[in-house]
């Protein structure tokens, strides 16, 4: 076991905290060498829910977990939008949530499911840069966000933070100030902050350590990787995270590593969940998306090069967006 643990962070509302289980069963079952110090930072989480998040990690000795309730008040106004809630906004306080003599961390979404060894992640070298965090596909709001043209934008959900740099370029104050001046084009709420604000500032790290929904729809070049690059991180990725709105705990939902969520889901306290949205809306949903989930799921090395063929007719044959 790794003598040093890897400092983790969760920002939850406690209508998460089922997920936040799975999260972190997933990531003790798959880092059993590494020790680890996690702080989880709630909003309107029970005390029942609590006790069953502590009851998931008491089987592991490589582990210390704290709670740390947050009151968010002062910024109720801050934007929300569907799935996403304030606890999203959690993320831009981390550095003054954790002591001074805390210089790295590791922030992890709870929708996400952890499949390897994250020491690598933890290791990661960010040289000067603020954060360390992964791309994300198909974003065409640069404008919005007064970003230029060419920039490249990051997902939130797993960010490997530099908290003595974040605090010498007094990153909380100027996101505060960026959140509050631009509140109207924040669709994707602090993530939107921390690219504008932190433009420059950010590592890359490989799509393996945050594989999201839309990199299921991308093409490999997209994320600068060969094509069988690409297929094996689709089969195999190091960290799935289920963005977008539809997620696996709901009944439509058609991700190809849904069963990993309730793989992991039937190890922890809610293991009794039953999705509550089934309806003749999502039956039909899923009958529609049928055909070309099966085509993807059986059968992928046809799927792959025929959706890149059609693409490819779409975009210069047809004139048409991909």
């Amino acid at each position: 076991m790794t003598g040093t643990p890897i400092k983790l962070i969760f920002g939850v509302d406690g209508s998460y905290s089922q997920h936040l289980a799975v999260t972190l069963i997933s990531l003790l079952e798959n880092n059993r060498g590494n020790a680890f110090d996690i702080l989880v930072v709630t909003l309107n989480m029970t005390v029942q829910d609590k006790a069953r998040i502590r009851s998931v990690v008491e089987g592991f000795a490589n582990v210390v977990l704290r709670f740390q309730d947050f009151d968010i008040s002062r910024y109720s106004h801050f934007r929300t939008d569907g799935h996403i809630s304030h606890a999203s906004y959690l993320r831009i306080f981390i550095p003054e949530i954790l002591p001074e003599s805390e210089e790295r961390v590791l922030y992890l979404d709870c929708d996400l499911v952890v499949q390897e060894d994250i020491a690598p992640l933890w290791e990661s070298d960010l040289g000067d840069k603020v954060i360390g965090a992964a791309r994300n596909p198909f974003f065409v709001r640069h404008d919005d966000l007064e970003l230029p043209a060419d920039a490249d934008y990051h997902n939130a959900g797993v960010l490997l933070i530099n908290l003595k740099r974040w605090r010498e370029r007094d990153g909380t104050a100027r996101l505060i100030d960026f959140i509050e001046a631009h509140h109207a084009h924040l669709y994707a709420h602090d993530q939107d902050a921390l690219n504008a604000v932190f433009l420059g500032e950010f590592a890359e790290l490989a799509p393996q350590w945050n594989f999201q929904t839309s990199m299921l729809w991308c093409e490999p070049e997209a994320l600068s990787l060969r094509y069988q690059e690409y297929r094996g991180l689709v089969e195999n990725p190091a960290i799935i995270h289920y963005t977008t709105p539809s997620k696996p705990w709901h009944f439509g939902n058609t991700h190809p590593h849904k069963d990993i969520y309730y793989q992991y889901l039937m190890k922890t306290p809610y293991s009794g969940y039953r999705p509550d949205d089934i309806s003749v809306a999502s039956l039909l949903r899923r009958a529609v998306c049928w055909p070309q989930v099966a085509f993807r799921d059986q059968l992928p090395a046809a799927y792959y090069p025929t959706r890149r063929a059609f693409r490819h007719l779409k975009t210069n044959y047809l004139g048409l967006k991909a």
